[in-house]
């Protein structure tokens, strides 16, 4: 999910556009399982549920595109993507592991001050955000958890391990696989931040990068089911 920066730190934080609003109403669905992957996604249709002109409907789906929530199929346009199975998942964390210490282990030794207080902020809002079944109810802690990822990522000073820790919409797809239940480690996982969030502060880069390791691995094997 497109969330950078996304930290208004309310549970139900407020559109910036029309395609934004299109953007987080569809993916709602999707999380949901309104919109059951394989539905076909019309924009005139849409557009018309929606009550908006057909611009941001299209931009929305382009955007959920990128998040891989939809994909664009020749012949039948746009129709929601599958959830990510056990190997995707794999996949993703192994592509984190190659990325994220080394991002957190370069934030240590670069960070300012105020990009500290920044994380400090985002990870205070993360742990209060609510994390009940549905997708507006969950949202916030979506947003605030990808934002804490990012941050850190744009404090490496690495602007290409930034992009590529951008690239891999782990937290959206790994939300999907949550199912009726919703999230459900969400206080271990502020606790990771937080060892990862201590490391950096104190300019300690192996122990940053141990950290992020360490949490990265967890999730993944959580979002595995195990």
């Amino acid at each position: 999910m497109s969330t950078t920066g996304a930290v208004e730190g309310a549970a139900d934080p407020a559109p910036r556009s029309r395609s934004e609003q299109a953007r987080r109403a569809l993916a709602g669905r999707i999380m949901d399982g309104t919109l059951r992957p394989g539905t076909p996604l019309r924009i005139a249709a849409l557009s018309g549920e929606l009550g908006m002109s057909a611009t941001p409907v299209r931009e929305a789906l382009h955007l959920l595109t990128g998040e891989r929530l939809v994909e664009y199929l020749p012949m039948r346009g746009f129709v929601v993507t599958q959830p990510p199975d056990d190997e995707q998942v794999r996949a993703m964390g192994e592509a984190r592991l190659l990325l994220e210490p080394e991002t957190a282990a370069l934030a240590a030794e670069r960070a300012t001050a105020a990009e500290h207080q920044s994380l400090a902020t985002v990870l205070a809002r993360t742990a209060e955000a609510g994390v009940g079944a549905r997708f507006r109810e969950y949202e916030g802690y979506l947003q605030h958890s990808h934002a804490f990822h990012a941050e850190i990522a744009t404090a490496s000073r690495n602007p290409y391990l930034a992009a590529a820790v951008e690239a891999i919409p782990v937290h959206t797809l790994r939300f999907r696989r949550f199912g009726e239940a919703g999230v459900d480690d969400a206080e271990v996982s502020v606790a990771e931040h937080r060892r990862v969030l201590e490391a950096l502060v104190a300019g300690d880069a192996d122990g940053a990068r141990a950290a992020m390791r360490e949490h990265v691995r967890a999730v993944t094997q959580r979002a595995l089911g195990g």
